[in-house]
């Protein structure tokens, strides 16, 4: 996954580094949840081939493997709602489209992280990353 394509376009929604800070109680516990219903659903599909293997419970598991497919989908359209680029729903990394001397700019956080305290240019992505002192 490349962390600095945004698909030739930057998103409508443009924040300033404190609406992206503000944006955070509300981002972080989806994005928990999210992490949380990616790794079941990896769990679910180890457990499906598992069983596929001796025939026990198939129809079970799907039905389940649907159910957390169809949370993670809603969990991932309300991240997207909030306006922030998702780029790795198992470590929470979003990118907070932004301006800073007239080009555009990436403020960058992932779960865990305090604060927004790193940004990027579209083009570097993550690896880009740097301090927000630096802008």
């Amino acid at each position: 996954m490349d962390h600095g394509e945004t698909g030739g376009l930057m998103a409508e929604r443009v924040f300033t580094l404190d609406e992206a800070n503000a944006l955070l109680p509300y981002l972080a516990p989806a994005l928990v949840e999210l992490r949380e219903k990616v790794e079941e659903a990896i769990r679910l599909g180890a457990t499906m081939e598992a069983s596929s293997a001796t025939g026990g419970g198939i129809a079970e598991q799907k039905a389940e493997q649907a159910r957390v497919a169809e949370r993670a989908d809603e969990l991932m359209g309300r991240v997207m709602e909030f306006g922030v680029l998702l780029r790795d729903p198992s470590t929470g990394l979003v990118d907070f489209p932004a301006r800073h001397g007239g080009r555009d700019i990436l403020f960058c956080w992932r779960l865990g992280e305090a604060e927004v305290a790193h940004w990027h240019s579209p083009e570097d992505g993550f690896l880009g990353r740097r301090p927000i002192a630096e802008l």
